[in-house]
This record gives C-alpha cells, sequence and structure tokens, in this order.
C-alpha cells in the first residue's frame, strides 16, 4: 500500500487539503484551544469572550479571502497564540491583500468602540470588559511589527518584494518587541520574538534555495498551480537539502506520505508578480485609516476618563 502512494507522489505534486478536511482541522484545533484556555482561566464567560474575539477578527479574514478567491483556505487556533487563517491567492493584487489584512482588525476594534459606548450609557461592566478585549487584542495586532497584520500592511504597502529591506524591517520589530518585553515585562512578548525569528529563518531558507535554483536558471516566477510535477520535485529536494528542519522529515528524491505538508513551504519559494495596483492615493488612504484604527479608540478613551 506504501508503495503504491509513493508511486502517486512521484508522478504528481501534492494538492491542498480538501474543504472538509480544512473544516475537520478547524474544529479540532478551536477544541483543543477552548481546553486549554479553561484550563488558565477556569472561567467559562472568559473562554467564550477570548474565542469570540478571535472568531470575529479571523472571519474577517476569512469572508475577505473568500470574496477575493482565495484557495484552500482555512482557519487554525493555537493554544496561548489566538488563530490564524491561511490560504492562496489567485490573483495576486497588493491593493486586495491589504484590504484581506485590514478586514480583520478593524471590525473587532469598531465592535470595542461599539461596547464602549454602551457601556458609557449604562456602566455594565461586562461592556466594559469586552471592550477591553475587543479593542487591545485587535490593536496589538495593528502593531507595525511582522508578522502580525499592522507588520505585513506596513511591509506590503512599502517594502514587499526586496528580501534584503524585509529582512531589515523584521530586525527592527525584533528590537522594539525585545525592547518593550523588557521594559513591560510582559511574558506574551516572547511569543512575538519566536514568530519574528520563525519568519527571519523562513526569508533566510527561501534565499538560500532561490540560490540554488538560480544557479541552474530554473524559474520560479509563477504560483504553484502553474509548477508541472517535474518542477515541484525539483524545487522539492533543493527546500529539503537547504532545511536543517526539514531534512529530518522528509527524503530528496523520495516522496513521503506527508507530502501536502511541503505545499506551504514550496508557495514560500515561488515569486508569483503581484499587480502593482496601488496609486499614491490609495496608499495614503490606507496609512489614513491604519492611524484612524488607532487613533479613534484612544480618544473614545480619552474622552472616557477624562483626558481632554
Amino acid at each position: 500500500m506504501i508503495a503504491e502512494n509513493e508511486d502517486l507522489l512521484t508522478e504528481h505534486k501534492p494538492v491542498h487539503v480538501s474543504t472538509a478536511a480544512s473544516i475537520f482541522r478547524t474544529s479540532l484545533s478551536l477544541a483543543l484551544f477552548i481546553a486549554v484556555d479553561y484550563w488558565i482561566f477556569k472561567s467559562w464567560s472568559a473562554v467564550c469572550l477570548l474565542v469570540s474575539v478571535i472568531f470575529i477578527h479571523e472571519s474577517g479574514h476569512f469572508i475577505a479571502m473568500k470574496i477575493f478567491g482565495y484557495k484552500g483556505i482555512k482557519m487554525t487556533f493555537v493554544p496561548f497564540l489566538g488563530a490564524y487563517v491561511s490560504g492562496k491567492a489567485t490573483h495576486y493584487s497588493k491593493y486586495k491583500k491589504i484590504i484581506m489584512l485590514l478586514a480583520g482588525p478593524v471590525p473587532g476594534i469598531l465592535i470595542g468602540m461599539m461596547l464602549l459606548f454602551l457601556y458609557q450609557q449604562n456602566f455594565n461592566n461586562y461592556f466594559y470588559l469586552a471592550a477591553l478585549a475587543f479593542l487591545f487584542l485587535n490593536l496589538f495586532n495593528l502593531l507595525p511589527v511582522n508578522p502580525l497584520d499592522g507588520g505585513q500592511i506596513i511591509e506590503t504597502l512599502f517594502f514587499s518584494g526586496n528580501q534584503i529591506i524585509q529582512t531589515i524591517f523584521l530586525y527592527i520589530s525584533l528590537l522594539i518587541v525585545l525592547y518593550s518585553l523588557f521594559a513591560f515585562q510582559s511574558w506574551f512578548l516572547v511569543i512575538i520574538v519566536w514568530l519574528i525569528f520563525i519568519r527571519i529563518r523562513s526569508i533566510q531558507l527561501t534565499y538560500h534555495v532561490r540560490k540554488e535554483l538560480d544557479k541552474n536558471n530554473f524559474p520560479y516566477n509563477c504560483s504553484y498551480e502553474d509548477l508541472t510535477d517535474d518542477q515541484y520535485a525539483q524545487i522539492r529536494d533543493v527546500l529539503v537539502t537547504q532545511s536543517s528542519l526539514l531534512s529530518k522529515r522528509f527524503t530528496p528524491g523520495v516522496p513521503s506520505n506527508r507530502e501536502e505538508e511541503l505545499i506551504s513551504y514550496i508557495e514560500k519559494i515561488l515569486m508569483p508578480a503581484y499587480h502593482q495596483d496601488l496609486t499614491m492615493p490609495q496608499k495614503l488612504l490606507f496609512i489614513s485609516l491604519y492611524f484612524l484604527a488607532f487613533i479613534l479608540p484612544l480618544i473614545q478613551w480619552g474622552l472616557l476618563k477624562n483626558w481632554f
């Protein structure tokens, strides 16, 4: 049976997981997330509030991806971290990518502001706590630190396509988070440091794999769907050879029953051309929206605390 699977994998590149498998993975990760959070907080109301904030945030990304025709979209909950939505763009537009990134935090910030307004009307403590949860988590996600949504927005607007600038931006983000970690003594920021390190290593791996492919004049400026089975096999073997992590789980030239796990790695190597469809007025609009998402809640909070 294994031999038959390996023959099949030799002939065909793996495909994205099915919708049914994606739903099952989301449900399983959500159940684990709820169990871990209840173990931490010992409160179903706190768990429900946290799950609601995260689910609404990720649903914004999910819906935007659906509208823009992304493929293989799935939502995954990660205990201690939150959740993320992944998918593959079919139309490489910076304009649409930024809208997709904003679709996560902006609805949550608006809900938080509405809850804060309701608290101002009747001083119900639940509205206050819910507003804090929506505002804090979504504003935190908009910080200009990669891999948060805010960092990706800034990178897409100004730095995407240049690995050197991306890496510099990541190191600057790392320094900012490390300073905040020691200044505020928040263990949660350790997770952000870890994510930045993962992102830096991913960019370095991508650079080394592309460098090897360039030696053989191998084209990788295409999407995953456009790859032939032979092209997939060639990129796969270079990737597995260059990655110390993947080399422990995969062997060059030898198909695996877990081959679909390599899809996301292969997609990072490819360079489908993004449409330069952002005009200067649009960039100014997005930057204005980005800053307003910070400023308006702070003004409302200041009015609540009589700071003005």
